[in-house]
C-alpha cells in the first residue's frame, strides 16, 4: 500500500510478505523520515532505500501468486480428468506433451487417483 503526500508523491510503501515457516514480514519502503506509531519511534535496520520503488517487488509477488494458482486449477483439473476416466494419452495432449510426461508430472503425487 502506497501512502502519499499531498503533492501525490510516494512518502511510503508498506506491505506484508508471508514467510515459508508461516511468519510474516513487515516491510516499509521510500521512508524518508523517522517512522513512529502511537508516538513511539521505530529504529529500522537496515535503513530503506528512498530511491527505490517497490513496483518490481510488487509484479513479481503477484506474479508468484498468479503462477500458484495456476498450479493448484491445473493439478485439480488433472485430478478430475483421471476420476473422470481420462486416459493420460487425452490429458498430455492437453497440456501437449506426452502421455507418459504427463504422466510422471501429476501421476506420482501422493492424493492422486
Amino acid at each position: 500500500m502506497d501512502f502519499d503526500d499531498s503533492e501525490g508523491k510516494a512518502v511510503l510503501t508498506v506491505y506484508v510478505e508471508r514467510e515459508p515457516d508461516e511468519g510474516y514480514v513487515l516491510h516499509v519502503e521510500h521512508l524518508a523520515a523517522p517512522l513512529r506509531v502511537n508516538g513511539t519511534l521505530l529504529r529500522l535496520s537496515p535503513a530503506p532505500h528512498v530511491d527505490r520503488d517497490a513496483a518490481d517487488f510488487r509484479r513479481i509477488t503477484a506474479a508468484r501468486t498468479a503462477a500458484t494458482k495456476a498450479q493448484a486449477e491445473l493439478d485439480a483439473a488433472v485430478s478430475a480428468a483421471r476420476a473422470n476416466g481420462d486416459s493420460w494419452e487425452v490429458i498430455g495432449a492437453a497440456l501437449g506433451t506426452s502421455a507418459r510426461t504427463a504422466r510422471e508430472r501429476f501421476g506420482n503425487t501422493p492424493g492422486r487417483p
